[in-house]
């Protein structure tokens, strides 16, 4: 009998610990799925008006991005780049078509993101007045030019290219931040002595007849970099079919925008997706130069170089203050290009492309 009892007034004891541990449960707050962990219903992509950009037009208006991903796609065009990378810092874009030199400042600060594909390499030019005499770049001394600004790739350039060619940017070359529209109202007004600017607009200054191309970037900085495919860390890390998926059909865009035989198409829609005349829209590609493979080491020399030249302008500063200077093994990911390049075959196949 006293065994009896006692094994009673364990279970009665199991029982009790087991009702007070339940209502602790009850009452003690869930975890709930992190922001970063919930699934995405829209995708949101930031681009320029500039057909540097030529590759994310023709995904989303052929519908290829929305048919693979099943997201609705939010579009949202800046600009430029610095501005670009505030919103994508504000954790408002998933995604960026933007300059490979703004993001290195806000990486500097701490912004979770990575490159991880290239858009293209060169593409911007010089333009001045008509009546400007260029006879090279010492003929700048003195001449006020506007650019996009500090931190972008129109910057970085303009600028390094001044200090190689023995010119104190700002002091022997007045360098006025704007952006493209300020930059067409300036130069057409006579306001500046030039612009230096990206494809399209050099092709409208001189269709137009309120400028004249004097030097390309290809001749200021050969093969530089200029925009790239930028991807949240939550996208890449969280999402990571989806990050895939995605830059898989940005390779399969940029092979498509290359081909001759589908320039008829690609031109129409880039001139669409920018307001432009037919007679600057067939200029396309200009001095654009579609690449997209980021192993490539010349490409990465110069993602180091615009580290480098980012270092020496002081924009590489990390949120205390301090200054650093970032190399692309910092803000390159290339594992994900790998394993995108994968899915190109299926990705073809599922909207309708041969080969």
């Amino acid at each position: 009998m006293a065994g009896g009892r006692i094994l009673g007034s364990i279970i009665v004891a199991i029982l009790v610990i087991a009702a007070v541990a339940g209502v602790y449960l009850y009452m003690a707050p869930q975890p709930t799925p992190s922001k970063t962990e919930a699934k995405l219903s829209v995708l949101r992509i930031g681009y320029q008006p500039s057909w540097h950009h030529a590759s994310e037009f023709v995904m989303v208006e052929k519908g290829w991005i929305q048919k693979v991903t099943g997201l609705k796609v939010e579009e949202k065009e800046f600009p430029t780049g610095p501005p670009e990378m505030e919103a994508f810092i504000a954790g408002e874009l998933d995604i960026a078509y933007v300059g490979a030199a703004p993001p290195i400042p806000a990486l500097a600060k701490g912004m979770k993101a990575k490159i991880v594909a290239i858009t293209n390499t060169e593409g911007s030019a010089l333009v001045v007045r008509p009546d400007f005499e260029y006879t090279g770049p010492q003929s700048l001394k003195g001449a006020k030019i506007g650019c996009y600004p500090p931190g972008s790739i129109q910057d970085t350039v303009l600028k390094h290219w001044l200090k190689a060619e023995g010119l104190n940017p700002g002091v022997d070359v007045e360098i006025v931040a704007m952006g493209p529209r300020e930059q067409v109202e300036s130069l057409r007004a006579g306001a500046i002595d030039g612009i230096f600017t990206p494809d399209p607009m050099p092709y409208i200054a001189v269709t137009q007849g309120y400028g004249k191309i004097a030097v390309d970037s290809s001749d200021m900085w050969p093969h530089h970099p200029c925009c790239v495919l930028l991807m949240s860390e939550n996208l890449i890390e969280n999402h990571r079919e989806l990050a895939r998926k995605t830059l898989a059909l940005h390779i399969i865009a940029q092979e498509y925008v290359g081909k001759p035989e589908n320039r008829s198409d690609v031109v129409g829609i880039v001139a669409e997706r920018l307001g432009l005349s037919s007679e600057v829209a067939e200029k396309f590609p200009g001095v654009t130069k579609f690449e997209t493979d980021p192993h490539s080491p010349e490409w990465l020399e110069g993602i180091d170089m615009m580290c480098k030249v980012h270092h020496e302008l002081g924009y590489t500063k990390t949120t205390e203050g301090k200054l650093i200077m970032l190399k692309s093994s910092d803000i390159v990911d290339v594992e994900l290009y790998d394993e995108a390049l994968k899915l190109v075959p299926k990705l073809k196949k599922e909207i309708g492309l041969s080969g």
